[in-house]
């Protein structure tokens, strides 16, 4: 992507981040059938977080094992950015998410992520991907680059889970998606399409930059190891 058209993209996404802010926070009122309607305005930027979280760690997935099949350093960097930005995203959907029942349900946080299928599995996920970064963080070791490789392949195993949980597993969080309709308001899902393509056009456009760092920082040290020989 050139710099123009990086540039447009990341503007987009703010500029429906923005829109989706005005509609979740002012065009709209008080959400029906919740304890706490003004807290659930957070939804429109808590489940879009989440949805991009599960879409970097795909591209984790897919672009370790395309890593392993061919040691592609464009895979290694396309796996490295997704992760980072999957564990900020993942961070944001946690946060929110946390606040969030806190109000609505009360309790005990510990209690509630110990008890809560959904909650317990989301974090095992991310935590799974912060041991990614942890092997990453000596990336001019081809070994560590390819056990990353291999974590964020068995990783993968952590998203479906995390998604179905609270469709078969116990847990209070609420389904969004789901196959009838009436799960949420027309309204809601204005503001909630909002969002995630604003938090999506953003996403690519720090994914982008982030695999352009990573590709000058390789150029920078095999310069230094070359310049060493």
């Amino acid at each position: 992507m050139n710099e123009k058209r990086r540039l447009a993209c990341g503007l987009t996404g703010v500029t429906f981040l923005l829109i989706t802010l005005y509609y979740g926070l002012i065009a709209t009122g008080p959400a029906q059938y919740f304890v706490a309607p003004n807290a659930q305005k957070i939804f429109y930027l808590h489940v879009p977080a989440g949805m991009i979280t599960y879409v970097a760690f795909l591209i984790v997935f897919s672009s370790s094992a395309w890593y392993l099949y061919k040691e592609s350093e464009y895979a290694d960097r396309l796996a490295h950015s997704a992760a980072e930005l999957g564990l900020l995203f993942g961070a944001m959907n946690l946060v929110s998410g946390t606040l969030w029942m806190q109000v609505e349900w009360g309790g005990n946080i510990f209690d509630r992520f110990m008890t809560d299928m959904r909650l317990a599995t989301t974090l095992a996920m991310w935590l799974i991907y912060v041991s990614y970064i942890v092997y990453r963080m000596n990336s001019g070791i081809d070994g560590n680059k390819r056990n990353a490789a291999i974590i964020g392949v068995l990783g993968a195993i952590s998203i479906p889970l995390s998604y179905l949980s609270s469709r078969f597993l116990r847990s209070d969080h609420p389904v969004v998606f789901a196959s009838d309709e009436g799960e949420v308001d027309t309204s809601m899902k204005i503001g909630l399409y909002l969002g995630l393509c604003g938090l999506l056009l953003i996403f690519i456009y720090l994914l982008d930059e982030r695999m352009m760092i990573l590709k000058k920082e390789d150029e920078i040290n095999r310069e230094k190891m070359e310049k060493q020989w």
